[in-house]
């Protein structure tokens, strides 16, 4: 098997951290999924399709989320990013900088909105899309992905800050 056909759904990969990156991709493209979801419901319920400002405003919504609420635990002596209850402000706090730079990270490399909005509502997989292509779109078919997105921000350390960095993009 070459490298280029890992697949984390079918084997394990070597490396936590790559893993952890990959469960963080399907996180966010999941929060994509459930964004145009509830467009698509909203356009039914006035029977107008999506506008492509209403379609940009629903991906754009999903990375200005907070994100609150991720964490690791130990599924079969693994992490797995997941949805917990009863963090630390600490361990929250990590895990939402790095869910919402991801998502700005996939967003801001996807080629537009409607191109993610187009590929959901045609029964295709952004998840595959998002996270089973090639550099950014690798962290599910590369144990090579690299480091975190924001992880070169100077004070990327200090929760505090991240507020006013999000708000630059």
């Amino acid at each position: 098997m070459a490298k280029e056909d890992l697949d984390f759904v079918d084997m394990e990969p070597a490396d936590n951290e790559a893993a952890l990156k990959c469960d963080a991709c399907r996180i966010v493209t999941q929060k994509f999924a459930e964004a145009f979801l509830e467009l698509k419901e909203e356009m039914t319920t006035t029977k107008q399709t999506p506008h492509d400002d209403d379609i940009i405003n629903a991906a754009e919504s999903v990375c200005d989320d907070t994100w609150n609420g991720f964490g690791v635990t130990l599924v079969d002596d693994r992490e797995k990013l997941t949805a917990l209850s009863g963090l630390s402000h600490e361990e929250e706090s990590v895990w939402s900088r790095r869910l919402q730079d991801m998502c700005d990270e996939l967003l801001g490399e996807a080629s537009d909105e409607k191109t993610l909005y187009n590929l959901w509502a045609s029964g295709g997989s952004l998840e595959d899309h998002m996270c089973r292509g090639e550099r950014t779109f690798g962290a599910c078919s590369s144990d090579d992905w690299g480091p975190w997105p924001g992880d070169d921000y100077d004070d990327y350390e200090d929760a505090s800050e991240f507020e006013d960095i999000h708000d630059e993009f």
